[in-house]
């Protein structure tokens, strides 16, 4: 596993040198994973959308989900993109902090349009797009234009799924999501982004030197 980390700081606690950075990011997404596995035999980390889909399991499918958090009190914003293979493995997180808030729907907005904008700039084509604020998904989906705040979102957000035409843009529940949820809030507790990318999966993300 490669652990591609620009911050200074980890769980409110400076980190001295790149080197301790390295290893403490290493050491949180081990926990993390080892949590993750003892729960993957309750649920399906694919959720629906593979079996809808009408295709192998062995096909290589991307499935990107996306969530965010926020803490009112530190006016900060915690955004994750979390990829997966078909198999339902992790190859590739992202833990973007932000400053400000939102409201929810603007800030569940403003995550999709920034893994989008990821995906685009390190040509990633995700086959499945899920999100558990379903509200923005039918906004989408529905082609929807009366919310005057959230179209500044949806109009990029629907230009950058028209360069992915056959992608599924689909609505999951909290329990599906909770891996970009729970690294969302992770976020919440950094200055900088956070990316952890497995060893195996190839892409043009490569660490900042």
């Amino acid at each position: 596993m490669n652990v591609l980390c620009r911050n200074d700081f980890l769980y409110h606690k400076r980190v001295s040198t790149p080197a301790n950075l390295i290893q403490a990011t290493a050491y949180f997404l081990d926990q993390y994973q080892q949590k993750n596995k003892q729960q993957i035999s309750s649920r399906s980390i694919l959720s629906s959308a593979t079996s809808d889909s009408g295709n192998s399991s062995s096909t290589f499918q991307l499935k990107l989900s996306v969530d965010a958090a926020q803490n009112v009190t530190t006016n900060k914003t915690g955004f994750n993109m979390a990829l997966y293979n078909s198999n339902g493995d992790l190859l590739l997180t992202v833990s973007t902090p932000w400053e400000g808030i939102q409201p929810a729907l603007l800030m569940e907005a403003h995550a999709l349009y920034y893994a989008l904008s990821l995906c685009q700039k390190y040509s990633i084509k995700p086959y499945y797009i899920v999100s558990d604020c379903k509200r923005l998904v039918d906004y989408i989906c529905n082609d929807a234009t009366h919310n005057i705040l959230l179209n500044r979102f949806a109009k990029n957000i629907k230009s950058l799924l028209s360069s992915l035409p056959n992608a599924t843009f689909r609505h999951i529940t909290r329990w599906d999501n909770e891996d970009a949820h729970r690294l969302a809030k992770y976020a919440l507790g950094l200055d900088q982004e956070a990316c952890w990318k497995d060893q195996n999966f190839l892409c043009n993300l490569h660490p900042v030197r």
